[in-house]
């Protein structure tokens, strides 16, 4: 049995990200939905700057634009924050709030918005760009 390449690792993860969106895709959505499939933005850093703009009618929260940040923690896993412009921080996770004490992002939640998934979608993929990095440098397991 030969270990895993960097390149099957990276390309199980590109797999499940497509499988996760098809369903998506295929399942027909309101004119909300819509604007998240179609203005999602590309995630690149961590954090990343977010705003209305880039979700449409898909924006969940008060204020229009913000940070989400993913940070590793030393027992829990990655607590997933949304930083307003004027630097408050919101838990998008239980961990951010439970761990770090950060209120719940359900505090700037717009009136006419059902969920946040939205948001806590996007810090999932922030989360995923340092994985990412992580498993494009780490090196292949040589065979003996």
């Amino acid at each position: 049995m030969t270990a895993p390449t960097r390149t099957s690792r990276a390309g199980v993860l590109i797999a499940t990200a497509a499988g996760l969106a098809v369903p998506l895709l295929v399942s027909g959505c309101s004119a909300q939905e819509g604007d998240a499939l179609t203005k999602w933005p590309a995630v690149t850093t961590n954090p990343q700057h977010i705003s209305a703009g880039q979700l449409g009618s898909a924006w969940p929260v008060q204020p229009e634009e913000g940070e989400v940040r993913c940070d590793k923690t030393q027992y829990s896993g990655f607590a997933i924050t949304f930083t307003t412009p004027e630097g408050k921080v919101y838990a998008l996770n239980n961990v951010a709030h439970d761990e770090k004490g950060y209120p719940n992002a359900d505090a700037i939640q717009k009136p006419s918005t059902k969920t946040l998934w939205r948001l806590r979608s996007f810090g999932m993929q922030v989360c995923s760009v340092d994985r990412a990095k992580h498993l494009q440098s780490s090196p292949t397991p040589s065979a003996h």
